[in-house]
């Protein structure tokens, strides 16, 4: 994997996020946490081709229903929002109780930079079911999360307290 050894995400050319463009669907989620911002800042520069962040920070929270041909009929598939992701594998897991569970890893500022990212794609969008995806992003995860996410300073706080904790055990 290109990413193994990789120490800053900035470090990340751009053909090779381009070229694994797939990979935030597989990352594990502090992989994810990690590496998003370089496939972000990458196409904020207009230097991504296949690959989309926006799929990966708005894809869940989108209701959509879309009629498939089988033979003679058709058959409406649905994704997104309260439809299950894999219930033999995951059970009651929605499209969205995923979504918001993959991007809850994100401080109050990663997360209000992520919003002003999807907005920033939603004034570029010129398909309406790019406008729609991230409107529903946006109203349903993004912008209350910017407002209510823990703040860094809480975060680090918090290892601070944890590390405290530990040396206190350490020493008794």
């Amino acid at each position: 994997m290109p990413f193994r050894a990789v120490a800053r995400w900035q470090d990340v050319p751009a053909d090779v996020l381009d070229a694994q463009y797939s990979a935030l669907s597989f990352l594990s989620d502090g992989g994810f946490r990690f590496f998003l911002p370089a496939w972000v800042v990458a196409d904020l520069e207009g230097r991504l081709r296949t690959a989309d962040p926006v799929f990966h920070l708005a894809g869940g929270f989108h209701r959509m229903a879309v009629a498939v041909p089988v033979g003679r009929t058709s058959v409406i598939r649905r994704s997104g929002g309260d439809v299950l992701l894999n219930p033999r594998r995951l059970g009651a897991l929605t499209f969205e109780d995923h979504a918001r569970y993959r991007l809850g890893v994100f401080c109050r500022e990663e997360a209000r930079a992520i919003l002003a990212y999807l907005r920033h794609r939603r004034e570029a969008a010129t398909l309406k079911v790019e406008r729609e995806t991230i409107d529903a992003a946006v109203d349903r995860f993004s912008t209350p999360r910017a407002e209510t996410a823990p703040a860094r300073d809480a975060l680090d706080a918090h290892l601070a307290d944890e590390a405290a904790f530990l040396q206190a055990l350490r020493n008794r």
